[in-house]
């Protein structure tokens, strides 16, 4: 039986604004905009059940526990519980499940109503468990790279053959895989994966392919809103001509954080690719909208 995982579309992380902030462009008053927003009321939950099959170990339903009273939940006054219950199952209890392993597992919630205040509900939560078998790494290959070799970005999903299967931990592998074209200039690159399951073996083979892409260059660099001190900071961010290196710019944010507006963020930075010569234009905009 075949998995189609489907284009992951890890594409470029840092922020492709569609427009960028402007001295013309007009202020959000912030203060308005969230003085309309409907009263919400805070979810507590202020106990947790399991109920079947249970396949956790002490210390992880401990840790489980904990996590899920910790979970921060908001809804409004008429918002049925299934509407924050069933993502909560999601993120949580399913999440553990399949990181161990147990890719057939299924679950049910019940939330029970405890106690209830104007602004507050507690509430208990069980969950009903359906475990499944536990599979474990069969085959796992990373076919047609050419920047670098599979055998480097293999290394890069954490997991051996005979390992127990964690989606989490392949999905953290193939980031460290886009990082590492980034570094390179490859913003462009995408990561598509199929699996497989053999279930009279309990494994899941993993196929990881790469889109590469073209490699990008730095065409031109613009900060805008520190008028002198711009040339300053010019020094520390990539230069015209150099490959793109994505970690530059979180490098950039981090070494002159003491320099720059206190607010600054990733948001204050545009990266816009141009295909057609193969170059990004670089864009820090750091004006802030006047109070009237």
């Amino acid at each position: 039986m075949q998995l189609r995982g489907g284009l992951l579309a890890l594409f470029f992380s840092l922020v492709l604004s569609c427009s960028l902030r402007a001295q013309s462009q007009e202020c959000m008053d912030h203060s308005s905009a969230t003085s309309h927003k409907s009263k919400k009321i805070k979810i507590n939950i202020v106990g947790v059940e399991f109920r079947g099959e249970t396949p956790f170990s002490d210390e992880v339903r401990t840790k489980l526990v904990k996590r899920i009273q910790r979970s921060e939940i908001e809804v409004s006054p008429q918002e049925p519980d299934t509407e924050w219950a069933n993502p909560l199952r999601a993120q949580t209890v399913i999440r553990v499940l399949r990181a161990q392993g147990y890719m057939d597992s299924s679950s049910e919630v019940t939330p029970y109503l405890v106690r209830a205040e104007l602004d507050q509900l507690d509430y208990m939560v069980s969950f009903k468990i359906e475990a499944g078998p536990q599979y474990r790494i069969g085959v796992m290959q990373v076919q047609d790279p050419t920047v670098f070799s599979a055998r480097e970005l293999r290394a890069q999903i954490l997991l051996n053959p005979g390992e127990i299967y964690n989606g989490d931990v392949v999905l953290q592998g193939i980031e460290s895989m886009q990082q590492l074209y980034r570094s390179k200039g490859y913003i462009d690159m995408n990561v598509g994966m199929t699996q497989s399951i053999d279930r009279s073996r309990l494994l899941i083979n993993t196929y990881v392919e790469i889109e590469e892409g073209a490699q990008y260059r730095v065409g031109s660099v613009e900060i805008l809103g520190l008028g002198s001190q711009a040339k300053n900071l010019l020094r520390s961010i990539p230069k015209p001509g150099e490959i793109f290196d994505s970690r530059s710019l979180t490098d950039f944010l981090k070494e002159n954080r003491y320099v720059l507006p206190a607010n600054t963020s990733g948001e204050d930075v545009a990266v816009w690719p141009n295909p057609q010569d193969g170059t990004v234009e670089i864009i820090v905009d750091l004006r802030r909208c006047s109070k009237a």
